[in-house]
């Protein structure tokens, strides 16, 4: 007997994010720097510290660094569909918040990483063929503030047929 499991499809999904994510360029700038005197275990290692699958944003995070934190939620759940919302925080440090800039970006370093997940997560047709049968969306973005870390929540839905 074959068991159903509805719950895979959120690490399915996590597993999904992180990949699109590390596979920018732009994004891994933003938030390692340079990397190219690394390795490519050295920069998926450095940008797993900076790429979280949960939404845990301790508030005694103080290094002065830019972090991407998302999870999946399966909001609804029927035997041939299901939707899945993900939730994406898009933080940097305070102090290192308006000393970056790129052309054709927009904001701060915050709204210039929230931007460029856009772009990865969105306008990228490979990633976006690869969420599900229905296409990503960007169904909001709100304001971040906490003590050291500031950015945006962006919530995408993926409906997802099965």
């Amino acid at each position: 007997m074959n068991m159903k499991k509805d719950t895979s499809e959120r690490g399915k999904f996590k597993n999904k994010i992180h990949n699109a994510l590390y596979h920018s360029d732009g994004i891994k700038e933003v938030l390692l720097g340079d990397v190219s005197g690394m390795t490519s275990s050295e920069v998926r290692k450095l940008f797993k510290e900076h790429v979280k699958s949960h939404l845990f944003v301790d508030e005694v995070i103080q290094d002065t660094q830019s972090y991407i934190f998302y999870d999946v939620a399966l909001t609804y759940m029927r035997e041939n569909i299901k939707t899945c919302t993900v939730m994406m925080y898009v933080v940097c440090h305070r102090d290192i918040l308006d000393n970056y800039s790129k052309e054709g970006y927009y904001g701060n370093r915050a709204d210039i990483l929230s931007q460029m997940v856009e772009d990865c997560l969105i306008n990228d047709e490979k990633v976006v063929r690869d969420f599900g049968i229905g296409d990503l969306k960007l169904d909001g973005v709100e304001p971040f503030n906490g003590r050291y870390l500031y950015g945006c929540v962006m919530t995408f839905v993926v409906p997802n047929f099965r």
